[in-house]
């Protein structure tokens, strides 16, 4: 089946939003503190997440990292992607309830698990788009 106009706008918007992912991975784990600064970040704040274990941020780059190849292969029309978008949301809750449980709530703010919850909303949607376009047989 040929894609509609709707799937190549859903696949450069998750080829998008997943790059950005990939970039602030990039900038979070390579210039740390002076790029975390930069986007507002308070000095307690960056000190969670640098004591943050590695474990958290290789979920994160799992995340991030499994999006962006999952945008590559949605645009490609291939049926794998459904499986790699599933993965963000997997991470991303993971993620998120470490958060909860290691006193994020106190440090992180109200409107950094609004912003999760935004993102989680997101992934989820693209999970689910991918998976309606492999059942129409847009994706093989």
């Amino acid at each position: 089946m040929k894609p509609g106009i709707l799937f190549w706008i859903v696949g450069v918007l998750a080829l998008l939003f997943n790059g950005y992912g990939c970039f602030d991975y990039f900038m979070t784990v390579s210039a740390g503190t002076d790029y975390l600064a930069s986007q507002g970040w308070s000095q307690e704040q960056i000190a969670y997440w640098e004591a943050m274990p590695a474990w958290r941020v290789a979920l994160w780059a799992i995340g991030v990292f499994s999006g962006l190849l999952a945008a590559i292969l949605f645009l490609m029309r291939k049926a794998f992607a459904v499986l790699l978008f599933a993965i963000g949301p997997v991470v991303f809750v993971l993620n998120l309830l470490a958060t909860l449980f290691d006193g994020g709530p106190e440090v992180m703010g109200a409107s950094y698990y609004v912003a999760s919850m935004v993102v989680l909303a997101i992934i989820v949607f693209f999970w689910w788009y991918a998976r309606r376009q492999k059942k129409k047989g847009v994706l093989a």
